[in-house]
């Protein structure tokens, strides 16, 4: 089983299943097993449902959220915002014939 992940690039369309996914963030099925939706889509609708917010209103995924950091070699806790990004990637589960190492060929033969 292959496990290199790969970032999933704007525009791309990830299909996932309703009742394991797509229902826990609201998406529409319309009768489907699976719901499709871009890739930035996805990624947008993920970070509504963290709506992780600080005490000013401020959001975990745009402007940052208050915080204090306790750096590894600092001597104490310094304050300031913490920002997080969300970023898709897939992992397919068998390597398609482009993503085949040259060196298959070879393998096989000993």
């Amino acid at each position: 089983m292959n496990n290199e992940f790969k970032p999933v690039n704007d525009g791309e369309i990830i299909s996932v299943n309703y009742q394991e996914i797509g229902c826990y963030l609201n998406l529409h099925s319309n009768g489907f097993d699976d719901v499709q939706i871009k890739s930035e889509q996805l990624a947008e609708v993920m970070k509504i449902k963290l709506n992780i917010q600080d005490s000013k209103g401020q959001s975990l995924f745009k402007k940052g959220i208050s915080c204090e950091v306790f750096k590894s070699g600092a001597t104490g806790l310094q304050k300031g915002r913490l920002r997080a990004k969300l970023v898709l990637e897939f992992c397919p589960d068998e390597l398609t014939v482009e993503e085949k190492s040259p060196l298959d060929d070879i393998r096989q033969m000993m």
